[in-house]
């Protein structure tokens, strides 16, 4: 559990994918890292890549240490180019020190770009509800209306997005 060290974790930059092609015109005009970080946050892989810095305290016997997110590539250690990797991509670690890393980046693929397409148009088709709402019902003399929608946490699975995901969902965070 090498993320029980992280003192503090600080992104530097990060940059989206685009979103896929073929999009409806009301799924296009949602911000792409909004429905990136909804995938992200699901299974734990990252696709955009970002920049983080993480101020770990390692217990004075050391531990071999490696950031909590896939993929990874750990660049400096305390300002210096990190060097010496075991044979999982761990750095041994001793005291307090400022590890910066870069995550994500991984490919795109065509279930990723589905699995996007999905929780987006399923996102721009909510736009008949205020913000928030589950339940929606209007009585107007003898016509009438009412449905619920799912909430916004169960977005990835009502949209199908989440079946596309599970195998990124195996690497990530929880698996550390």
């Amino acid at each position: 559990m090498t993320s029980l060290y992280i003192e503090s974790e600080t992104t530097v930059s990060q940059t989206y994918p685009t979103a896929p092609a073929g999009l409806s015109t009301e799924a296009a005009a949602i911000p792409a890292a909004i429905i990136w970080d909804m995938m992200e946050a699901y299974c734990n892989t990252n696709w955009s890549e970002s920049v983080v810095d993480f101020n770990v305290d390692a217990p004075p016997c050391g531990i071999q240490w490696k950031p909590p997110y896939v993929p990874f590539a750990i660049d400096e250690i305390n300002g210096e180019t990190a060097t010496d990797f075991d044979a999982f991509g761990q750095v041994a670690l001793t005291g307090m020190n400022n590890v910066r890393c870069t995550i994500g980046g991984a490919d795109v693929t065509p279930a990723v770009e589905g699995a996007y397409v999905r929780l987006a148009e399923y996102i721009a088709a909510a736009g008949g509800a205020p913000a928030g709402v589950t339940r929606y019902s209007i009585d107007v003399g003898d016509i009438s209306e009412s449905w619920s929608r799912k909430t916004a946490q169960s977005a990835l699975a009502a949209s199908g997005a989440a079946s596309y995901l599970t195998r990124y969902r195996k690497a990530g965070k929880g698996h550390v």
